[in-house]
């Protein structure tokens, strides 16, 4: 059998033509002679033992060798794009490489060596985001590291969406693109979406946030007066109705009152506008949430349908030169009126609660 080329298990060198080489009987692991002589036994004891041999379970240069001509370049599982097969960062999308297994873009500073061009791979050609959207943080007691996430979510920057690229809808967008991009990506070729609990819990001022300010005012408004009516009706009419329904169940002597006797006397003692007034409130909650539900299940479609719709108006007047910077200075969000938003839901809320 022919040994050049493979390694001595005692020296760690390879064997060259001309040496002395010996082989186990048992195991048929080759030594220099000299090194066996030095050992003066076989070293793979436990082979003997389990009756394997050297070259089954240790000898494994020749698959390497033929696996690294197979992976003359590699693939990104994200984005398609061939990179070279040392490379730890995939050049179009940030994707890392390394080990091939981990979806999104982590990487210790001390990965890469010093002379890495990554500002040449993250062109502002090749990627809808600059290089200074990635922060650098510093661990305390540690070494500073740099976190990498793919801000298009996994999404090809040449991506069609209905007339417009993945590039483009990543730059209206702007913030948080690592979840609204894949969820447009779903709307589109499933027509399937995502609960949005921002929405959920925003309602109106969410939709403002994102720019979208005709929605935003009606749902804001919308919700906005379901409150104050609640308000009113329930301080100056519903909460002295029900007043009067638990003084007349006390009266009647029950000693551990339900529900059901509430409602029974009230029905029977007070008019269809008063049963109207007392029920008001917990209507207007039924709705308020109702309504809170129809933001969140249709956040995230409305909000795909707007930046498309957006940004092929930007395209038809703009020139092509231009287009990416008007996308992004139109795009984003509004996060003063968001805030100012909340601030008028708190005082209302509070001015209500002084009466």
């Amino acid at each position: 059998m022919d040994f050049l080329g493979k390694t001595c298990p005692v020296c760690a060198k390879n064997f060259q033509e001309g040496e002395e080489i010996v082989v186990c009987p048992k195991c048929g692991a080759p030594y220099h002679r000299e090194c066996y002589k030095e050992k003066g036994k076989c070293i793979f004891t436990d082979l003997h033992k389990s009756k394997q041999s050297w070259h089954d379970v240790y000898d494994h240069s020749e698959k390497e060798e033929v696996k690294e001509e197979q992976e003359e370049t590699c693939i990104c599982p994200l984005c398609g794009e061939e990179n070279p097969k040392n490379a730890l960062i995939c050049k179009r999308c940030g994707n890392l490489l390394a080990k091939g297994k981990r979806k999104f873009p982590f990487r210790m500073e001390s990965d890469f060596e010093e002379d890495d061009n990554l500002d040449e791979d993250f062109s502002e050609d090749d990627n809808p985001f600059d290089m200074d959207s990635f922060k650098n943080f510093n661990i305390s007691g540690g070494n500073p590291f740099a976190i990498f996430i793919d801000p298009m979510g996994g999404v090809n920057q040449n991506e069609d969406f209905d007339g417009v690229t993945g590039a483009e809808l990543a730059k209206y967008v702007k913030t948080n693109t690592p979840y609204y991009m894949p969820i447009s990506k779903k709307i589109k070729d499933h027509n399937k979406s995502r609960f949005n609990f921002a929405a959920f819990f925003f309602t109106g001022g969410w939709y403002l946030y994102r720019k979208m300010y005709v929605k935003g005012a009606i749902i804001s408004i919308v919700y906005f007066l379901m409150i104050l009516t609640s308000y009113f009706v329930s301080n100056w009419y519903a909460a002295s109705l029900w007043k009067e329904v638990y003084n007349a169940v006390a009266e009647m002597g029950v000693t551990y009152p339900t529900y059901t006797d509430y409602f029974s006397w009230a029905f029977s003692h007070n008019s269809s506008s008063e049963l109207f007034l007392m029920f008001v409130p917990y209507g207007i909650s039924i709705l308020s949430f109702l309504l809170k539900l129809i933001c969140g299940f249709r956040a995230n479609r409305s909000y795909y349908q707007h930046n498309i719709k957006k940004i092929k108006q930007i395209k038809q007047d703009q020139s092509s030169e231009n287009v990416l910077k008007v996308i992004a200075e139109n795009g984003g969000v509004n996060t003063p009126l968001a805030w100012s938003m909340m601030v008028c839901y708190l005082i209302i809320t509070f001015s209500f609660s002084l009466f």
